[in-house]
């Protein structure tokens, strides 16, 4: 018998995370800079979360960036302190490959923007030559 598993995705743990704090995608979209259709995509996995963004969510839900990639059976403590009910504390599966799956994504993530930030210097480069020939021209 095969059990079928499902690991959470960087995303999945980002909306638990943000449900435990409390937060609307809305307010986050719009701390971030967001509208919350574009964040709402973030959290569907519909687009790719890079590693700036993650780092200003953490710092908003005022939680280590570590959170978001943590599936160890250590409880998350929730501050529910303007709800009723439930234990606060939610507790996760231990996967070690998902972790090493979510840190290359993450790691995935970082080689794009580096290498946007590539393509972009080249093209500046480009610019200003184009820009020195003109000039020295006249």
């Amino acid at each position: 018998m095969t059990s079928n598993k499902h690991f959470e995705t960087i995303s999945d743990r980002l909306k638990k995370i943000r449900l435990e704090k409390n937060v609307s995608q809305d307010f986050l979209a719009k701390k971030l800079g967001f509208t919350q259709k574009a964040y709402s995509k973030i959290e569907n996995n519909e687009t790719k979360l890079n590693v700036e963004v993650l780092q200003r969510v953490s710092e908003i839900l005022e939680v280590p960036i570590e959170s978001f990639f943590n599936n160890s059976q250590q409880p998350i403590l929730n501050d529910f302190s303007n709800r009723t009910g439930g234990d606060n504390v939610i507790y996760k599966n231990n996967s070690t490959e998902k972790i090493e799956d979510l840190y290359k994504d993450l790691l995935n993530s970082k080689d794009d923007v580096i290498n946007s930030k590539i393509q972009e210097i080249e093209t500046l480069k480009m610019v200003i030559k184009k820009f020195e020939e003109l000039t020295d021209k006249k």
